[in-house]
């Protein structure tokens, strides 16, 4: 896919396992099911660009927001591309751009946008039970 994509530091492109269970009554994959998508895609994501393995007793993220613009629907027989990167960075905060593509009977030829999202994550101290500031590891890893 040459689409452009801008984000800092490192971008995933996730492929969408698409299941049967993932579509509804309109022939289509479920608008609430693209939120599972989002954090499969994210945990890809960190697993990339983070240097350590993430140990979520250490150093944890939590959800504070999830946005997404539905602009083309992904039915049986679609291929569904996550492509992904940090959008910024703040002191405790990690802000994810998502595209999701959709390849129209799984063809590389007939891509086409079917959705843009945004997650702010949080930094959490599991330990301590509290907000935390993004630490050292993951910002260099995720400003690339």
């Amino acid at each position: 896919m040459d689409v452009p994509f801008e984000a800092m530091g490192p971008t995933v492109d996730y492929e969408v396992p698409l299941r049967y269970s993932d579509m509804d009554l309109f022939g289509h994959v479920n608008n609430a099911r693209y939120f599972t998508f989002l954090e499969e895609a994210r945990i890809c994501w960190f697993e990339t660009c983070v240097p350590e393995k993430w140990d979520f007793e250490k150093h944890g993220v939590l959800v504070a927001r999830n946005e997404m613009d539905y602009l083309k629907p992904v039915v049986p027989g679609d291929r569904l591309i996550i492509r992904l990167g940090a959008s910024g960075l703040g002191n405790s905060s990690i802000h994810i751009r998502y595209e999701g593509y959709v390849l129209a009977g799984g063809n590389v030829e007939c891509v086409q946008l079917a959705f843009r999202a945004a997650t702010t994550l949080v930094s959490w101290n599991t330990r301590d039970g509290k907000v935390a500031r993004v630490h050292d590891d993951w910002r260099k890893a995720i400003e690339g």
